[in-house]
């Protein structure tokens, strides 16, 4: 029997945007692979986090912050979802420390946020051990690098997940409540059968040198979900008349942070153009 496809029934409106996203694409795709080729220039290569040429030997990116002690940085977990969305890694985001908050509100409400669009993410202890059963059950059987700020706990979480690590934990700093370095080094943890976690120093900023300005709307995935009913095909979600983003945004329906992080993201990559 003939099937009609989905393609059939799409207007020539939504064809466009469908070839003038994957032209984008494909254009990404492109720099991707030079990036990660290994033949490019030192003064090209230097400004390549690690990270990123990690990626293809990873399943997945566990992204550690903590609320307290240091802050929360949800423009910083941004920009990890950024890189697993380009690099096509399962995210998993760890909100840790939470014993030291009084109100949990907060971190539900951080919680829920992402939730929304679709990644998962798990309220942890390192201390109390609250939710470090169900963390450790969403590495087990992938390679899983951790990434974050100094001070986040990722140290105190490895070791709540296997106490036998006895990996070394340094205090938050009093006077500046910044992390101090426990990893300095790529270190690599052998934490179950076919279960290995790769702790990455703690990172206090992560900058992509392969993506356009015009581009990073392509990498926040509630904004993909909207923009196919944006009045324009390159809409940046920004100065545009007739957006479906700051529309959803006015609706509560995007949140504020994200919203702004993806400016800051878009300012940043101009000193790239």
């Amino acid at each position: 029997m003939c099937q009609i496809t989905s393609m059939g029934r799409l207007t020539k409106k939504q064809k466009r945007r469908i070839r003038h996203f994957l032209k984008a694409k494909a254009g990404i795709d492109q720099k991707k692979e030079i990036i990660h080729s290994g033949d490019v220039p030192k003064y090209i290569a230097r400004h390549i986090p690690f990270i990123r040429r990690l990626a293809r030997n990873i399943d997945q990116l566990l992204i550690v912050s903590s609320f307290v002690e240091p802050p929360i940085k949800t423009g910083l977990i941004d920009r990890f979802l950024v890189l697993a969305e380009l690099e096509q890694l399962k995210a998993i985001i760890c909100l840790n420390k939470i014993d030291l908050l009084e109100d949990l509100s907060e971190a539900q409400e951080i919680a829920e946020m992402y939730r929304k669009i679709g990644y998962p993410v798990y309220l942890t202890s390192a201390s109390s051990g609250e939710g470090i059963h169900e963390l450790f059950e969403a590495l087990k059987g992938h390679d899983t690098a951790l990434a974050g700020h100094s001070g986040v706990g990722k140290s105190s979480l490895l070791n709540a997940m296997a106490p036998e690590l006895k990996i070394h934990v340094n205090e938050v700093s009093p006077s500046t409540k910044k992390g101090r370095h426990t990893t300095t080094r790529v270190k690599v943890y052998e934490m179950a059968p076919a279960t290995r976690v790769i702790d990455l120093p703690g990172l206090k900023l992560l900058d992509f040198i392969d993506i356009h300005y015009a581009e990073a709307r392509l990498f926040y995935r509630e904004f993909v979900e909207l923009a196919d009913n944006c009045k324009f095909n390159d809409c940046q979600h920004i100065t545009e008349d007739q957006c479906a983003v700051k529309e959803a945004l006015a609706r509560g329906e995007v949140h504020p942070l994200r919203y702004e992080s993806y400016l800051n993201l878009v300012d940043s990559l101009k000193n790239f153009a």
